[in-house]
């Protein structure tokens, strides 16, 4: 069977449009993706993960866009955070497209194997690795405000000594309210799944997210995860803290912050719309906003705001 090769066009997780020549491989599933995924070849020899919803997966679950999004958001956020070198922990995002008629996230090929078949077979080197892996990846996502809200072995790949966390189609961002539950996303959210994975990997007990009997469990996991276990989330530690417990200097990576760039233009904005408006402003008369379908209303992941503030910026300086 011939290969099918695709030009296709893209954005990078920075919003810059570009086109590649992309050459089907293969279908690839992952136990913790809800998406269809196939293999593909990029630029001659480069492997990816296409991750995308097709015509008619989208006809029968219009959720599925709503996974994808998902997974595009909290990659491109955790690729801008992470402009110099990415953690290793983490699934990166390299391009997407949104407003294609199946649209998708291209994604550089995963490390390793699902850790679903393998953390019962672990030694204690490997469960200590596993161990630090998953509070390094977790750390990661902290610093960029980003929670993955489904961790558990079926998405997570180990490949002997590293760790990987995959699929984000379920992510959230901190400060977003909690869709189960109450109160705000926080960054710690994800601590009381990966205890439980962690439980999983030293005991054999399934991780199925109740409270578990911990009497018998090894001290080091009472130490670590006990105030996890019995206390509310804002009296939880940071993953940092957990892996100073064990020893282990947390990694810190250049970051930076993509709203940075927002600030001047955001000010100017503001500045321009004061003397607009002039000493007595008149309470503008909201309006609806006409229904329209759910691709048109899907925004491309932290590219819109910039590109809004530059053209009411602009506008505004032409009516001046």
């Amino acid at each position: 069977m011939a290969e099918l090769t695709q030009i296709v066009r893209y954005r990078n997780v920075f919003g810059r449009l570009g086109t590649i020549t992309m050459v089907d491989r293969s279908e690839f599933v992952t136990p913790g993706s809800s998406l269809e995924q196939r293999l593909v070849v990029v630029q001659g020899d480069q492997v990816y993960v296409r991750k995308y919803v097709s015509s008619a997966a989208g006809k029968r679950n219009p959720r599925l866009y709503d996974l994808l999004d998902n997974e595009i958001r909290a990659g491109s956020r955790l690729r801008q955070v992470f402009a110099g070198p990415y953690p290793p922990e983490l699934a990166e995002l390299v391009a997407y497209n949104m407003d294609a008629e199946e649209p998708f996230a291209l994604l550089r090929a995963y490390t390793g194997e699902p850790a679903a078949d393998l953390v019962h077979r672990f030694d204690d080197g490997q469960r200590r690795l596993f161990h630090i892996g998953l509070l390094r990846a977790l750390q990661h996502l902290g610093e960029a405000g980003v929670v993955h809200a489904a961790v558990t072995a079926n998405a997570v790949r180990w490949d002997g000594r590293q760790l990987q966390l995959v699929d984000f189609e379920s992510a959230a961002w901190a400060g977003e309210p909690r869709r189960s539950g109450s109160g705000e996303v926080d960054t710690r959210d994800d601590l009381l799944a990966a205890g439980l994975l962690i439980r999983t990997v030293y005991t054999g007990a399934p991780a199925d997210g109740a409270r578990p009997d911990r009497s018998r469990d090894p001290e080091l996991l009472r130490a670590l995860y006990d105030p996890i276990f019995d206390k509310p989330v804002e009296h939880w530690p940071h993953p940092a803290n957990l892996l100073q417990k064990l020893r282990e200097n947390p990694v810190v990576r250049p970051k930076h912050d993509p709203e940075a760039a927002l600030a001047a233009g955001r000010q100017l904005f503001d500045q321009i719309s004061a003397a607009k408006r002039g000493p007595h402003p008149v309470d503008a008369v909201p309006t609806e906003t006409p229904r329209t379908d759910q691709r048109a209303r899907r925004i491309l992941p932290f590219l819109a705001a910039t590109v809004l503030v530059a053209v009411l910026i602009i506008g505004m300086a032409v009516l001046a």
